[in-house]
């Protein structure tokens, strides 16, 4: 399991399995995007080279996220899977998606990522994720 659904009001609140940066970032990806629509119905058919510096690794989460809601509204990719690298702040890598197709289903439409009890704890397996929608 790489998440859990966990009770909020109003909004989704996400537990994100991982052992360290990588996991947890690269799962935290995968959750986002399943609440978006079922990704085992899509075809990895896009691959994208990422790179982002930030101030802290809560400040890095938010901009990972929000970069992969911004690629969905502007380029009409959604991304899901993807093999990062992280440290000091930094992360790199590629993410991998899917064109979106004309008669998707949504399951949640997610405004973005907030820092609202956002918790990210790799030395306790876990970070938990509050998403608007």
């Amino acid at each position: 399991m790489r998440y859990k659904l966990l009770d909020h009001t109003g909004d989704l609140r996400l537990l994100v399995y991982g052992n360290n940066y990588k996991s947890l970032f690269e799962n935290a990806l995968y959750a986002m995007s399943n609440l978006i629509t079922d990704t085992s119905k899509l075809t990895k058919n896009k691959t994208r080279r990422i790179k982002i510096l930030k101030k802290n690794y809560d400040d890095l989460m938010v901009s990972f996220l929000n970069d992969i809601l911004f690629y969905l509204e502007t380029d009409g990719i959604l991304y899901y899977d993807s093999d990062l690298f992280i440290e000091n702040n930094e992360l790199t890598g590629a993410i991998y998606g899917s064109v979106i197709p004309d008669n998707i289903e949504y399951e949640y439409v997610i405004k973005a990522p907030t820092y609202y009890n956002l918790e990210i704890k790799p030395e306790s397996n876990y970070a938990i994720i509050v998403l608007d929608i």
